[in-house]
């Protein structure tokens, strides 16, 4: 029997092809909107991020000349800019930079009580004033919403069937 001649065999094939032309283009499309979404955090954000842990340092390395390295304070701090630097993700950045905001406020507060030299108090309030500032830079940014758009499309059909076949997972929050 010739291929020309078996149209049954001919439509199966057209249909497997156009399924598979509509699988690939879309998960084409579904990764390329992800990617995007994901590099416009590491390209902006986690610049601000890595900012925010240099004023940490700067605001820990003002305590260190007035409370012991060991305190909970200062190590405090260490352990919230460690967790940030080992975060991958945008929730576990998240959870890192609230961290540093944390231990930042105790430590300004602790330093607060006590009698710094004028620069130094300067340092302190100039560092936390920056780190506020920073998160307030984060929280404005419009990340979250471009992922909660692209997670809403990606649990409408066809969307959501060409992502559990491909593979294409929700963007992660920074929240």
């Amino acid at each position: 029997m010739k291929f020309k001649e078996n149209r049954p065999l001919a439509w199966i094939l057209a249909v497997i092809a156009i399924i598979a032309s509509v699988l690939i283009s879309g998960h084409v499309s579904l990764s390329s909107q992800r990617r995007n979404i994901m590099n416009s955090f590491y390209d902006t954000m986690d610049a601000d991020l890595n900012t925010k842990s240099s004023y940490a340092d700067n605001l820990s390395g003002v305590a260190s000349r007035y409370i012991d390295r060991n305190s909970e304070y200062i190590v405090s701090m260490e352990e919230a800019r460690d967790m940030l630097l080992n975060a991958k993700t945008p929730r576990e950045k998240y959870l890192a930079s609230v961290s540093i905001t944390n231990a930042a406020a105790a430590l300004y507060d602790v330093l607060g009580t006590m009698s710094l030299n004028e620069t130094d108090e300067r340092l302190r309030r100039s560092n936390y004033a920056d780190i506020v500032a920073i998160d307030d830079i984060l929280k404005r940014t419009s990340f979250n919403k471009d992922a909660e758009k692209f997670n809403n499309e990606l649990n409408i059909f066809p969307a959501n069937v060409i992502a559990s076949i491909t593979g294409i997972n929700e963007a992660e929050y920074f929240r």
